[in-house]
């Protein structure tokens, strides 16, 4: 794994691109913790999730044949360009998750494919726009293991890390591990110890808290039935309640493909559509988020 000063230069089809991995050990390194604990102005960010590269065409009436993400490039470098035109640059860019579609059990060719055309496409980002990755069940299997998540970090990083931005504690979970841990019972524990840690030391300090995953712990009712979009029940209501008792209040996530809002009290689950696919009446898009004054003001964009 490349260190935050380090570039991996890598080539697809000739073109060479700069793609830096922030996100080490349980860090993201691009920002000055020292600096970024006090807020010192209102600032955005945007939340995108499931680029998939690979899933529209499938979708296609008659399905496409071929592993191809034509379209999907085509989208995420719209989506590039519209934040490098941004007046006012956002602090970051945080994909939900599904960063690409095949399995990595699946076929690593197309897999490792796939993943070098997201960074191709993401390296472009204005350097003030600095990249999160979050990472999906696309990303790790639907049934993760000590091999995959080894295969997604030296890809990507690592899977869950926090960071301050504008005095603002934001923290990035592997939803994956409360999904479906059974062969990864280690992971599992160590996500959960540092993040019993960090939310401790929030609610001690009274940080104002963001967490980003990819699936949500539910849609639209915390009591719904468990099913492929949501967290089974036990686990949801137990890290609900944690996250809340902690101060959290937002949570962003992706893995929908539609864009919806749910509460639990007086926390609210973002879930934000595709950058790639849609399954619902959406378009392609972006969630801006403003924050002013630790007042949050979010807007699709699509």
């Amino acid at each position: 794994m490349a260190s935050s000063h380090e570039t991996e230069h890598q080539s697809l089809s000739g073109n060479e691109f700069d793609w830096k991995i922030y996100a080490q050990g349980t860090a993201y390194l691009a920002f000055d913790q020292g600096k970024e604990q006090v807020w010192s102005g209102d600032f955005s960010f945007v939340v995108g999730a499931d680029s998939q590269f690979g899933m529209m065409a499938k979708y296609q009436v008659p399905p496409k044949e071929g592993n191809t993400w034509d379209e999907e490039i085509r989208l995420s470098t719209k989506l590039v360009s519209e934040l490098n035109a941004m007046p006012s640059k956002p602090r970051f860019f945080v994909v939900c998750g599904d960063l690409t579609d095949m399995f990595p059990e699946a076929d690593i060719d197309v897999k490792n494919r796939q993943i070098a055309d997201f960074k191709r496409i993401f390296s472009k980002l204005d350097k003030e726009i600095k990249l999160i990755c979050v990472c999906g069940n696309h990303d790790v299997g639907n049934t993760p293991t000590v091999d995959s998540v080894n295969r997604y970090r030296s890809s990507y990083g690592s899977d869950y890390f926090s960071f301050l931005c504008g005095g603002v504690q934001f923290i990035v979970l592997n939803s994956q591990y409360y999904k479906d841990p059974t062969h990864i019972p280690e992971l599992y524990k160590a996500q959960n110890q540092w993040l019993d840690q960090l939310l401790d030391q929030v609610k001690v300090e009274g940080t104002r808290t963001v967490v980003f995953q990819h699936i949500p712990w539910f849609v639209e009712e915390v009591d719904e039935e468990d099913e492929y979009f949501n967290v089974d029940k036990e686990e949801r209501k137990r890290m609900l309640e944690k996250l809340y008792t902690a101060g959290v209040r937002h949570i962003y996530c992706g893995h929908l493909h539609k864009n919806t809002l749910a509460t639990y009290k007086d926390m609210k689950l973002i879930i934000t559509s595709a950058i790639g696919q849609q399954l619902g009446n959406d378009k392609s898009g972006y969630r801006v988020v403003q924050w002013s004054n630790f007042h949050w003001s979010p807007f699709y964009f699509g």
